[in-house]
Formats: structure tokens, sequence, C-alpha cells
């Protein structure tokens, strides 16, 4: 039996990584499914400090700090990680020093068998398909500053999957099926 994998799907917004998740989680069952973007929207709910926070960030469409990020998979991983499973990472990490920290505690953990897939797409095809779908934190200049730092902050992030020799890039324009199809040949599963 071939060893458990740790799956990360990078991309812009909008790029198709949640579905394209719910694909992957489909198909590598047992899995554990680790999406920060949820975690960040529960956490800008509470009435903290934290909470009110992360709340003024992500309307502003910022990218909350990567310790904090670092903390909320790291604690997913801690508190339900069983053994022996697969893991999927749906938009994280978005930065070069979180992706480091991630190889650390995943090899900490024993899980050493990691691809990281750049779903891409462009800049405007993001915009198109963000201004579409209508999120709460999806106003045009929220979605903007998110673009923004896509480029700035998450691109050294897969440079370094790209060094690495970790990373397949896969297009993702087209239907969802076709989408679908390039991650399965690209991950040979």
């Amino acid at each position: 039996m071939s060893s458990p994998r740790v799956i990360i799907l990078l991309g812009r917004s909008g790029s198709g990584k949640g579905t394209q998740g719910e694909f992957l989680r489909q198909k590598l069952e047992p899995c554990l499914y680790v999406y920060t973007g949820d975690s960040f929207r529960q956490l800008a709910h509470k009435n903290s400090v934290a909470g009110r926070k992360v709340k003024q960030v992500m309307d502003a469409g910022g990218l909350p700090p990567e310790w904090l990020a670092a903390f909320l998979w790291q604690r997913e991983l801690l508190d339900n990680l069983r053994g022996g499973e697969s893991i999927i990472f749906d938009g994280t990490p978005r930065r070069l020093d979180e992706a480091k920290e991630m190889d650390k505690t995943l090899g900490w953990l024993g899980w050493t068998n990691i691809t990281a897939v750049l779903i891409d797409i462009t800049e405007a095809e993001a915009m198109t398909r963000l201004l579409g779908r209508k999120r709460g934190d999806d106003d045009e200049a929220a979605i903007k500053n998110r673009l923004s730092w896509f480029e700035s902050d998450a691109a050294p992030a897969i440079d370094y999957y790209r060094a690495t020799g970790r990373l397949v890039t896969v297009d993702g324009l087209g239907t969802v099926e076709e989408v679908w199809e390039r991650i399965k040949n690209a991950l040979d599963i």
C-alpha cells in the first residue's frame, strides 16, 4: 500500500480549489480536508478581539497573518489526524514561510508524500468568476485586494514547491469536469 498523500490545492481566488477539493476528498477517502478559509470565516463571526480583527482584515480583502493561518491548520491536524489518511489542504499555505512551516509540521507527523497542485487561471478570469459567485466577502474592492496579494504572497510559496519538485500545474479553464480530469492525470489517481 502506498503512503498517505498530502495534496495542497493552490491558485487564485475563484480558481476552483474548493470544487476540485471535493472531488479529491471523495477520491482519496479516508482523508482529512483542511480549508483554512472556513476557519477564518468562523473566527470572524466570533465576538472576540481576534474575531473582530480577522473580520476587519477579511472584509478589506486582506490576508490574515501567516502565524494565525498556521495555527488554524495545525490545530486541524492535531485535533483530527488519526493516522493513515491522506490530507488535502485547500488554499493554504499562502506564504513562503507558511509553506516551510507546513513541511516541518507534516514531516514531524510523518506525512512526507506532498504534492502541490496549482490550478492556473488568469487574474481577469478570477475577477469574472468571483464577481459572479457573490460570497459575503466578495465585493469588488476586496476581490481586487485578494488578487493583488496572490502575486506578492502566494507566488513565492508556489515557487518553493516548484523548486523542490513538488508542484504540478493544471489549466483551470474549461468545465469543472475537464479540470478534474487534468488534476487526476497530473496526480495519477
